[in-house]
């Protein structure tokens, strides 16, 4: 039995931003942006925002046994600075909460990343969702239409952004996003092994999405300031076509100037909802 309690303290690591991660990255999103190959306002080539979300991963001692089902179900980030190829982050994680939620046990994983001379770069938590520890076999999903979220989430009224992303991520490209080793998210046998009857998009890549797109539209006001509270909310799988997709509904004056909030939201091609989520960005010239 895994010993996983509030306040674990999982250590610290240094993770090193590549040119591998980023290649990887950006193939398995078939994105770009200028300022990864060449200049930025940040004098010289940037890392996209969340390069670093693997980080929870990298972390032992927080999962629960029983991996058959396992999902993302939230990701939370808090952004201060961009990075580069060849960084280093020093990394360091907690185990922040434990709860139960629809017949699943969640747990919360906390994790602080700073520069090499200690400065702040991103904050995240990163919430996990497990099945009973005897649950085996096919996972049965709950119908998308009898989902309470599901139902109650319209989008709002606001200042479109000037991008939506469409997707359909292909087997090749998840074999290029995860392209350390196989598992349910690029692999169908890992899938099923898990109970799953196809490979699960996995929640990295839609939330680099959302990333990606907040990156198009606020440019280094996302990178200096962005915030992000994502929830996923059904299964998106291989070869299913999406399209993320975001709304300005308010802006407040801060310290750093104009803050805009933002709803965010990638659905499949039937309406049916893959994440919801709220963020926030300064506006920046």
């Amino acid at each position: 039995m895994a010993d996983v309690y509030v306040g674990k303290d999982l250590g610290t690591l240094e993770l090193t931003i590549t040119q591998e991660m980023v290649d990887h990255y950006l193939d398995g999103l078939e994105a770009d942006h200028p300022w990864y190959r060449g200049p930025s306002p940040f004098g010289g080539p940037v890392a996209p925002a969340l390069i670093f979300q693997e980080v929870s991963t990298r972390f032992q001692g927080w999962y629960l046994d029983n991996l058959v089902g396992n999902l993302w179900i939230r990701q939370e980030w808090a952004l201060a600075a961009p990075v580069r190829v060849g960084q280093t982050l020093r990394c360091h994680a907690r185990v922040a909460d434990r709860y139960a939620k629809r017949g699943r046990e969640v747990v919360v994983q906390e994790v602080t990343l700073t520069d090499e001379a200690g400065q702040p770069v991103a904050w995240g938590r990163h919430h996990q969702s497990f099945l009973p520890s005897d649950y085996q076999g096919e996972v049965s999903l709950r119908d998308p239409k009898h989902k309470e979220g599901a139902r109650a989430f319209t989008p709002p009224a606001g200042e479109p952004l000037a991008l939506e992303l469409k997707k359909t991520f292909t087997e090749a490209m998840c074999n290029a996003f995860f392209y350390t080793g196989r598992n349910y998210h690029n692999d169908r046998d890992e899938a099923r092994k898990l109970g799953f009857p196809d490979i699960v998009i996995g929640g990295r890549m839609t939330l680099a999405c959302v990333s990606e797109l907040l990156t198009h539209h606020f440019g280094r006001g996302w990178f200096l300031g962005g915030r992000l509270d994502v929830k996923f909310t059904n299964v998106l799988w291989v070869n299913e076509p999406f399209t993320t997709r975001g709304v300005i509904t308010g802006r407040q004056t801060t310290a750093r100037g104009s803050e805009a909030q933002v709803a965010v939201w990638s659905e499949k091609a039937d309406g049916t909802k893959v994440l919801v989520g709220t963020a926030s960005a300064l506006e920046m010239t």
